[in-house]
């Protein structure tokens, strides 16, 4: 998806298509693409890029020119606009193949009076920007898939170039894999470092490879300046059973920015098992009764009550958006960057699809009512045949099932990895998605019968809420709330437990699925494409293409 959200950081732009010169500094091997590799891994053997240590530390640090290389591409810059024309294509070639530090002399030349060099100038930033975001994403993946070491401080180093929380997301997780107990005092230095995301960067490593001998360092983040910080390490400590923590979350269920209070409220109510009904989006009056009982708990039961922990583990994104194109019969993947990274043809009329934390995809084919499911490098490794009716919506549960809404069969089914049907319910009013909950009740949206409903271990109705149009998909949300998205109503709504709209936003056009992303955002597919809204409904990332059916953020 196209981003257009506002952390922005200079130099980002800055890194480039053309890892040609490094492969060339690195001697690195050629990685044949037919070999058995990941997508990560196949984006790196595109540029001669290895998984390995040596490889990939010459990439990262390719990313900071020095003063001397500084100089030569703002002369490459001035060769924008030579009278030869031969010599204005030969700047622009070096300058692609730049890999970092060029952003920012680019941005002034673009404010700059001669117009064959602005013109340049921004040509090359608009053509390296995604392409540049999708080799760093992959960079990252590579690390965390192959376990690569010795990688923390070229790591850190390229942290300012991540304006896009996916990529420092990416960062992190490869961060905690590449470090070790030699890096230690490294970490604990940069949990000093001016920039925020360094310290939180830090800690999370710092915990991973130190365990609850990092504790002591996360209690001094807990009055860190920056609120991302603090959450982050009361996170870490909560994670280890430390009380000290709850105080403050408590106090960022205050913040005024919503991906703290959603990141503290996650927290809590995995640690503690209690809600309090907080909903993170709901204006300061609103929340202060919720943000009351919070407070009253932890003066009365904070230091006695139960705690579970470790922590279960939150959505963790992989940066990776999948989609259903039903016309083309595509599973189709993209990165952060919107640049698409995978595809599969499937079976005829694909309508519904999830991307699971190990990477690998699922999808079901509603005209040949089968389920496909691919693995992290787009080999078949399950597959289902025979459904009762076309599938439109699929899940896979944490026993290793599948739950299936199986449409114009009018029956939702559990299939465990044996191809065995070991529970299934039949509803009338065409059953479009099946959600499992964690108390293992069932949430189904009843499309014809414009309602959404709760099912019992025996199938059994034992909630709904009515009226609520054509619905297509229903996801229930940490705060106990349900998100609905209707054919024919152009706003994505959210409904509480008596069936109030408590929220609603958007200007879509025929939404067929909308899912609720860690960061408080929505995603959803309408005949238009792919749309991404804050909670305010302003729309902060878009894909353009027609004809999808489902998409999953993971």
């Amino acid at each position: 998806m196209t981003a257009t959200n506002t952390y922005h950081r200079p130099s980002w732009s800055a890194i480039v298509l053309a890892a040609v010169v490094i492969c060339a500094t690195l001697g690195s091997r050629d990685l044949a693409l037919g070999e058995d590799l990941s997508p990560a891994v196949r984006r790196l053997a595109e540029y001669k890029l290895e998984p390995t240590t040596e490889s990939l530390r010459g990439y990262l640090a390719s990313l900071q020119p020095t003063p001397e290389r500084q100089q030569q591409l703002r002369e490459l810059i001035n060769q924008l606009d030579d009278p030869v024309f031969a010599r204005r294509e030969e700047a622009t070639r070096q300058i692609l193949r730049q890999m970092g530090g060029v952003a920012p002399l680019l941005a002034e030349a673009i404010r700059g009076d001669n117009a064959e060099i602005r013109w340049r100038a921004k040509t090359i930033l608009e053509q390296t920007d995604r392409e540049s975001r999708s080799l760093l994403g992959a960079v990252f993946s590579a690390i965390q898939e192959r376990k690569v070491a010795g990688l923390s401080a070229p790591l850190l180093a390229v942290l300012p170039l991540c304006g896009d929380e996916h990529l420092r997301q990416q960062l992190r997780r490869a961060l905690g894999v590449t470090a070790g107990p030699a890096d230690a005092s490294f970490l604990r230095q940069q949990l000093a470092a001016a920039d925020p995301q360094a310290r939180l960067a830090a800690i999370v490593a710092l915990a991973a490879v130190m365990g609850q001998e990092a504790d002591a360092d996360a209690i001094l983040l807990l009055s860190d300046a920056s609120e991302e910080v603090q959450a982050t390490a009361a996170r870490e400590l909560a994670n280890h059973g430390r009380r000290e923590a709850l105080p403050v979350l408590v106090r960022l269920l205050e913040s005024s920015e919503t991906a703290i209070r959603t990141r503290a409220i996650q927290t809590l109510r995995s640690l503690t098992g209690k809600h309090f009904e907080y909903t993170v989006y709901a204006l300061p009056d609103q929340r202060r009764q919720a943000v009351a009982a919070w407070k009253e708990w932890l003066a009365a039961d904070a230091m006695t009550a139960p705690l579970a922990f470790p922590l279960k583990d939150v959505a963790i994104s992989l940066g990776r958006m999948l989609v259903c194109d039903h016309t083309q019969n595509l599973l189709v993947e993209y990165d952060t960057a919107g640049k698409m990274i995978w595809e599969a043809k499937v079976g005829t009329q694909p309508w519904a699809c999830q991307g699971l934390p190990n990477g690998h995809r699922l999808v079901g084919s509603y005209q040949e009512k089968s389920l496909v499911e691919f693995d992290a490098r787009g080999q078949q490794v399950w597959t289902f045949a025979g459904l009762p009716g076309g599938p439109t919506s699929v899940q896979r549960l944490e026993s290793g099932n599948t739950l299936v809404a199986c449409t114009e069969g009018g029956t939702v089914v559990e299939i465990d990895p044996a191809n065995k049907i070991v529970w299934q319910a039949t509803l009338e009013g065409r059953p479009v998605d099946a959600r499992r909950l964690e108390d293992g009740s069932t949430l189904v949206t009843l499309q014809n019968a414009q309602k959404v409903v709760e099912l019992d271990a025996l199938g059994k109705q034992t909630w709904e809420i009515s009226g609520v149009g054509q619905a297509f998909s229903a996801e229930r949300l940490e705060n106990g709330n349900t998100l609905v998205c209707a054919i024919g109503h152009n706003k994505v709504r959210e409904f509480d437990r008596a069936g109030r709209v408590v929220w609603e936003r958007g200007a879509f056009v025929n939404p067929y699925s909308a899912q609720r992303l860690p960061s408080g955002n929505t995603l959803v597919v309408d005949t238009t494409g792919v749309i991404e809204i804050d909670q305010q409904g302003t729309v902060v990332n878009r894909l353009a293409r027609a004809s999808l059916s489902r998409a999953w953020r993971y």
